[in-house]
């Protein structure tokens, strides 16, 4: 059974677990789309006389600077992160996107 928000019954509701892997998710992405494109402008500076050997090679190197640029940016992610749980939920594990409610879980006996 869906888990539902306590007052408004929406299913809307974000874990506190759930909103740390998507900030961390969309953090990682967003970091590994900026090493591609700073990895993109540094190599169209290069001397247009200067080849790679092959575009694969292009292809790794680019890649090589993006999952830097992506693993660099971790420690600002965590702390995003914790700053989520601390300001969104509180002590909560869990919030209503609809209504903004927060609550543990509840077991209905």
């Amino acid at each position: 059974m869906p888990l539902r928000c306590l007052i408004c019954e929406s299913k809307a509701v974000l874990s506190k677990d759930a909103a740390s892997t998507a900030v961390l998710l969309i953090g990682t992405i967003d970091s590994f789309l900026l090493g591609v494109r700073q990895a993109h402008i540094q190599h169209s500076e290069v001397d247009s006389g200067i080849k790679h050997e092959s575009l694969l090679m292009q292809l790794l190197d680019l890649i090589g600077e993006s999952v830097s640029s992506a693993t660099s940016g971790y420690t600002a992610m965590t702390t995003f992160a914790r700053d989520v749980q601390k300001y969104q939920f509180g002590h909560h594990n869990y919030l209503c996107l609809r209504c903004g409610a927060q609550f543990d879980q509840y077991t209905d006996t």
